[in-house]
């Protein structure tokens, strides 16, 4: 089963940036009329700065994590939308001079089908994750657990464009969107060389055709999909192996083949070469 992959967020982190530096931001922001709004955020860092421009584009920074007791020279972190970089390319390039590396943090990886949720299957292959509900969404991972690596959420895409921004689409579309953190921190110059690898997290499937499938084994998905009954061992095997082909979503496979292009826009805003 074929699905569109993208980026809807994407971390990155300048190591061994001077407070000046930081300071530097906050002044050229400032005079070159961006949008500057206050925000409190609980987090691990000493210093925030969340930066709007227009209506176009977001930047959150963050500087000093809590941890860095010792030295002047501090990590910075930047979080947005990957194509929301080239907007503050200019802003960040003396970021970019003082920094002694750049390095890739995360970004959660979309993968949408159009087709309703209902037809969405998602199972984990750690059964201790459990599945919770916020309306319609379905959820892998606690709220305090967003950003770690693998947290999960399948969602309805279509009603939240329309809800967020009035905008409606002409067809069904839902999302898988998974978290990627490797556990290590990756030069951003070598993040293409590094796509996630997801299936080993969740098994995912689109069913197109209910009808052909067995009744017991129907209620089997049904049950699993909405986090009712997970069975056995042997039983989620054999749920596997039905949806396999051709409903099998993997994930794998879809983001080795556009991971180069999904992270080009901001690799190329952030190394200075845009």
């Amino acid at each position: 089963m074929n699905a569109s992959v993208s980026i809807d967020k994407f971390v990155m982190e300048y190591k061994d940036v001077p407070l000046g530096a930081y300071y530097g931001l906050m002044r050229d922001e400032a005079m070159n009329g961006f949008q500057t709004k206050p925000t409190i955020y609980w987090g691990d860092y000493c210093y925030e700065l969340h930066i709007r421009k227009g209506k176009e584009a977001y930047l959150h920074v963050f500087y000093k994590n809590f941890r860095e007791t010792d030295g002047h020279l501090h990590t910075l972190r930047l979080e947005t939308r990957p194509e929301h970089y080239l907007h503050f390319h200019e802003l960040l390039e003396p970021i970019r001079k003082v920094a002694s590396r750049i390095t890739f943090v995360g970004c959660d990886v979309a993968y949408d089908v159009r087709t309703s949720l209902e037809n969405v299957i998602v199972i984990p292959t750690d059964m201790r994750r459990e599945m919770t509900y916020e309306g319609t969404t379905r959820y892998f991972g606690k709220a305090h657990q967003r950003k770690t690596n693998g947290y999960c959420r399948i969602y309805d895409k279509r009603l939240e464009l329309w809800e967020k921004q009035k905008i409606m689409l002409d067809h069904e579309l839902s999302r898988i969107e998974i978290v990627y953190k490797p556990d290590q921190k990756i030069l951003l110059s070598d993040v293409g060389r590094y796509p996630p690898e997801q299936n080993d997290k969740y098994f995912a499937a689109v069913v197109t055709d209910w009808d052909v499938l067995p009744r017991k084994r129907v209620e089997q998905i049904r049950d699993m999909r909405d986090g009712a009954e997970m069975y056995t061992q042997l039983i989620r095997k054999g749920v596997k192996e039905t949806l396999a082909n051709p409903y099998h979503v993997d994930f794998n496979r879809l983001a080795r083949e556009q991971w180069v292009s999904l992270v080009e826009v901001p690799c190329t805003a952030l190394l200075g070469a845009a």
